[in-house]
């Protein structure tokens, strides 16, 4: 999953300051129980049929439009809108790699047999966070070449898929993670969740940010979505720490998250992974862990949060 800043601001549109309200500010329906969750794969249908119809004609914008885009879900209309797409991009999307998205026919099945991998992850989410405020998940068919690319939105969460899920069960991690997003905006309020974007952002801010989302995942799934960036880690933890360390202050993420690392041999969002590893070891100090869950869903002082945390003093501290 291809992640920009861009698209993780998306995540606070209208979300309240407070959890009991987050149906109210939010606009989609908002549930506490994994199995009420609207997973909806209603775009990924029409976009099949779509297919289907336009191999017979040549009328392919009018097709994409009146099957697609006509008959869009809350999250494809946004998703839509939030990127001012038309049909003609779908089209030529198609022109430029048909082989690509014919290969997407089988997708609403395949994820839909998934759907209780998906629940389930919901269901260890909901024992780490108690309190989780579920929302819906809409699976279309999105432009660009990320492969799946999850964001949550003011709808509920947005999953954009451009090619077949291999690994469809991996998308119960993506999930879980961007729904763990969703609860630390509720936890400490709009206008603090967007000054990782301004004022306070870092590299250190934004590893610990997607750090905590990813080791909740992990707690909720005992799987890490970062895999093959956690494995790297380990195997080379505490010399990218050292790394780490000289370039945390940066505001900008560089080679650590959302874009390839100039070194080929480094794998994507390493930033994740030592942000999980930061929060790792701060709640493996804490005696109360459903507190210290909370502190983790409310984190707004990430060089404070680092100190308590203990991991540079583990890892030998600075040079």
């Amino acid at each position: 999953m291809r992640k920009t800043i861009e698209f993780t601001v998306l995540l606070v549109l209208l979300i309240s300051l407070h959890p009991t309200d987050a149906g109210a500010q939010l606009q989609c329906e908002v549930t506490n129980d994994p199995y009420e969750v609207l997973l909806s794969y209603d775009d990924l249908t029409n976009f099949v049929r779509a297919l289907a119809v336009m191999g017979g004609t040549s009328d392919s914008i009018t097709i994409l439009q009146r099957e697609y885009l006509d008959k869009a879900s809350p999250g494809l209309r946004e998703y839509v809108r939030a990127n001012d797409i038309v049909a003609e991009d779908y089209l030529e999307a198609l022109r430029e790699n048909i082989e690509r998205y014919s290969a997407l026919r089988g997708l609403p099945e395949q994820l839909a047999s998934q759907e209780q991998l998906v629940r389930t992850a919901f269901v260890g989410l909901k024992g780490v966070v108690p309190n989780t405020a579920f929302v819906p998940v809409y699976y279309f068919v999105g432009l660009g070449g990320a492969g799946l690319h999850a964001e949550p939105s003011e709808y509920g969460l947005l999953v954009a898929i451009t090619e077949e899920a291999s690994d469809p069960s991996v998308i119960r991690l993506v999930l879980v993670h961007e729904t763990v997003h969703v609860q630390q905006a509720l936890a400490i309020g709009i206008e603090e969740y967007m000054q990782i974007f301004g004022p306070k952002m870092s590299l250190l801010a934004l590893a610990i940010r997607e750090g905590s989302a990813e080791f909740l995942t992990y707690l909720s799934t005992g799987e890490y979505a970062k895999k093959e960036a956690y494995n790297y880690l380990i195997e080379h933890e505490q010399s990218l720490w050292q790394r780490f360390q000289g370039e945390m202050s940066e505001r900008l993420p560089g080679d650590w998250m959302f874009s390839d690392p100039s070194d080929p041999e480094q794998p994507v969002d390493l930033g994740y992974v030592i942000g999980a590893r930061i929060v790792e070891a701060f709640y493996d100090k804490a005696e109360d862990k459903v507190q210290a869950v909370q502190e983790i869903l409310s984190i707004t002082d990430y060089e404070s949060f680092l100190e308590k945390s203990g991991y540079s003093e583990k890892l030998g501290g600075t040079d």
